[in-house]
């Protein structure tokens, strides 16, 4: 389907050819119906099926007349906007001060919009190419670009809307969720030429010697696309594997609270969180007197409030801290220096705080009779350090007798969400914020054997980061310590049941399948989950309410081309992108152009003037 070839959309009339206005009007209506449609089929309202229409209002655009800049920068980049305010409405939720966040991501988000349907155009109209190959190439270019941008961001894909169809997502173990993406994009290309030609109403008879020809391919196209997509995942749900005779699966018990965000930021309450989650945990337990205690006990994000806390033996503690944990020092009845006896009380002070933070929890451990993993924070104070104190979120493994096994710290904190870039050497950054500091990030993976199972955890919103999830993986198995379960601790409880908790889960799902390992969340206000390598939801918590589930995980052998070479195939449709962008300027400027310009910026930057000859 080329740009001379192509069915006439609604913006345009073989016939009657429209005013410069009433194209403006069209392009506002289709930009904006996109918006609508491309919302609905998200969560909330969760019209999933739908996703295989919900673009065809966008692909007008690609395939209708002149578009102007002007039309891009304002209808499109509007109706993009419009559509992630709706979509990530929930960011507004946890802070008054987010509200700001939520528009300015709104804003961010929206300029992929303009840019898939410039390049999807381009592809179209300039270079020839089928719609059906130009627009999931220009989308998948665009989703993998800014889920490396800025951190990443993946929430509101395209491809999360067929999280349900199991045999269709097989696929990510190739091309991640993108690539689901862009099977959802190709069989819409190849839907519209249908979709035009009914659109066409009493003209339907008429208007079928135009599209006598692109019908059918299209409808060939999308069969192809989805006929092979769904071939191999059904090739690879055959493989599936199955719980061994001689081995049993691991089990995990998932405690589920529903904490207000509040609540767990007021330090009184502390205390009333643990036991709001130690008694989930022990009626759990107690639920099935003759069955075996599970292999491990996990507690969501952060819902141990106490943590931990590491002191670098060069800090000199307060006279009035060292006296209030050791109590008044005793006279001296030898002739030890008085230097050398504070330095003994310093180092003993520092051992009793950090004891006095880790006994609390191993009392707790000691009580459950198995493995935990609990999420709290962790301060390290030392004088070397910028602020004077370092901030981790982590994952710390106990075993039965209340001793540290492994102690993960997350290793991706959320971009103004959980730091502020520079605050670590300006720390004044964070009064302008309603953060009260920042998160240091973590330099490893961990893996702890349980029941002969390697367990890894993440941390919240790494699970909706691909790259993150891989890289752990990877990690861990050039160390011959590859995880057979991965489990995330959550807290979203920021949100308030919103659909912010939908897309946390379908992010997690898609991880496993791309890297073929169960996934296990224990989510505070929801959602809890237990997820196999093959992305079925197996069993999971109520939104905004407390449970406890039980999953006994059985780990996976499949390898993951996916796993191979990460976003490389996506990475491919963002050099097309790329290259769609410097051939335009290549044509406006001309490389000689191109080469002034690129003198001039120099020139200009380092305050000099520019060579004549060379402009």
């Amino acid at each position: 389907m080329t740009g001379s070839s192509t069915p006439h959309a609604p913006l345009q009339s073989p016939t009657h050819p429209l005013s410069d206005g009433m194209i403006a009007r069209r392009i506002w209506g289709l930009s904006l119906a996109g918006a609508i449609t491309m919302f609905v089929v998200q969560p909330p309202a969760d019209l999933w099926m739908l996703a295989w229409l919900a673009p065809l209002p966008w692909l007008w655009l690609v395939q209708g007349p002149e578009i102007t800049p002007r039309h891009l920068c304002r209808a499109v980049w509007t109706a993009g906007f419009c559509h992630w305010l709706l979509t990530i409405h929930w960011l507004r939720l946890p802070h008054p001060a987010t509200s700001i966040g939520w528009v300015a991501l709104a804003a961010y988000l929206a300029l992929y919009l303009p840019l898939f349907v410039w390049a999807a155009r381009r592809m179209v109209h300039n270079w020839g190419w089928p719609l059906v190959v130009a627009a999931p190439i220009a989308w998948m270019g665009c989703e993998q670009a800014r889920g490396w941008v800025l951190g990443g961001f993946t929430f509101g894909a395209l491809g999360h809307t067929q999280w349900r169809w199991t045999t269709l997502v097989q696929c990510a173990d190739i091309c991640g969720a993108v690539g689901v993406s862009g099977v959802v994009m190709a069989v819409a290309a190849g839907l519209l030429p249908m979709a035009s030609w009914t659109l066409t109403g009493p003209r339907m008879l008429a208007s079928w010697c135009t599209h006598r020809r692109t019908i059918p391919m299209g409808l060939a196209a999308a069969t192809v696309v989805i006929a092979g997509t769904l071939a191999y995942g059904t090739w690879r749900i055959a493989g599936d594997p199955q719980p061994l005779s001689d081995r049993r699966p691991l089990d995990v018990l998932l405690v589920q609270g529903s904490i207000d965000t509040e609540l767990k930021h007021d330090p009184a309450a502390a205390e009333q969180v643990a036991r709001h989650y130690d008694g989930l945990t022990v009626a759990a337990l107690a639920q099935e007197p003759g069955q075996t205690r599970p292999d491990l006990v996990v507690w969501p994000e952060t819902m141990w409030r106490f943590g931990l806390l590491e002191i670098d033996p060069a800090e000199i503690l307060p006279v009035d801290v060292v006296e209030q944990t050791l109590g008044p020092a005793a006279e001296s009845t030898d002739n030890t220096p008085a230097e050398q006896q504070m330095a003994s009380r310093q180092a003993r002070c520092r051992e009793a705080l950090e004891r006095e933070r880790l006994d609390a929890l191993g009392a707790f451990a000691r009580r459950y009779r198995t493995n935990w993993l609990v999420g709290l924070d962790r301060q390290v104070i030392g004088p070397h350090l910028s602020a004077g104190v370092q901030n981790f979120n982590c994952a710390l493994f106990l075993d039965g007798e209340g001793l540290p096994r492994g102690r993960y710290d997350k290793m991706h904190p959320v971009l103004f969400g959980e730091y502020i870039p520079l605050a670590d050497r300006f720390p004044w950054l964070y009064r302008l914020t309603p953060l009260p500091a920042g998160l240091t990030a973590g330099t490893h993976g961990v893996a702890v054997t349980i029941a002969g199972y390697r367990v890894a955890a993440t941390i919240c919103y790494e699970t909706a980061l691909p790259e993150a999830v891989r890289s752990l993986m990877l990690a861990l198995e050039q160390q011959n310590n590859r995880p057979d379960v991965i489990v995330n601790l959550t807290n979203d409880g920021w949100f308030w049941g919103s659909s912010e908790l939908d897309m946390h889960l379908t992010a997690a799902i898609f991880r496993a399948i791309e890297v073929r390992t169960p996934v296990v969340i224990a989510a505070n206000t929801g959602f809890s989950a237990w997820i196999d390598s093959s992305g079925r939801l197996l069993a999971r918590g109520p939104r905004r309410n407390t449970a406890t589930l039980r999953a006994r995980v059985v780990p996976d052998g499949r390898q993951s081309p996916w796993l191979a070479w990460g976003a490389l195939p996506t990475g491919v449709c963002v050099a097309v992108l790329a290259a769609a962008v410097l051939e335009t300027i290549l044509r406006a400027q001309g490389v000689a152009g191109l080469w002034a310009m690129v003198q001039k910026t120099f020139w200009r930057c380092v305050d000099q003037p520019a060579d004549p000859e060379l402009l």
